[in-house]
């Protein structure tokens, strides 16, 4: 095989090809290399039952491999934690609904206690004529990260309300646990973490 087909394969599928299944749960499973149309080496990963029924075996390489089951009580680094929270954050800046806004307001209030985010202070900005309010308090952080500033709508303090932002955020940081970061990822992080 050529080195660059070599050190282009893919990553071990999370999932059967065919059925969908767990990959990572079984910890062994049969997977091949098959040559593509585009002079590329495609990595398919499969379970046992999948394998068996599997008409076209049309492969150069197969192997059993085997993964290291995910440790249960795993948990996310500080960075990695900070990581996620500020893709959530990103992502939440697009969204408009209430729900969105109050969990942006619980996340920069997080940010902030972990030293990401660091407060500047409120603002009050008049609002347009259409919205037939005359003011709006928006609270104004800084990103340490990029030294951006960030204004987040203020919002009256809920019980229910901030223990479903924080479920939200919990569900998030869980399904979004990586299996492992990158060298790359890593010293990115360490790198913007620093200040």
């Amino acid at each position: 095989m050529e080195k660059d087909k070599y050190l282009n394969i893919s990553r071990p599928n999370r999932n059967c090809l065919l059925c969908g299944g767990s990959l990572v749960e079984i910890q062994k499973h049969p997977s091949i290399l098959v040559d593509s149309q585009e002079e590329m080496v495609l990595r398919k990963d499969f379970c046992h039952k999948c394998w068996e029924k599997l008409d076209n075996k049309d492969y150069f390489s197969y192997w059993i491999t085997r993964r290291i089951a995910p440790d249960p009580h795993r948990k996310l680094s500080k960075k990695e934690r900070d990581s996620l929270l500020l893709r959530l954050f990103e992502s939440l800046c697009q969204k408009t609904d209430e729900k969105s806004v109050y969990i942006l307001f619980y996340l920069s209030h997080l940010l902030m206690r972990y030293k990401v985010f660091a407060w500047k202070g409120s603002r009050v900005t008049p609002e347009a004529p259409e919205t037939q309010t005359s003011e709006k308090t928006m609270l104004i952080f800084e990103n340490k990260l990029t030294g951006e500033e960030i204004q987040i709508p203020d919002q009256d303090l809920d019980g229910e309300k901030i223990a479903e932002s924080k479920k939200e955020i919990d569900g998030y940081l869980n399904n979004n646990l990586p299996e492992e970061f990158s060298e790359e990822s890593t010293n990115n992080i360490n790198r913007l973490l620093k200040n």
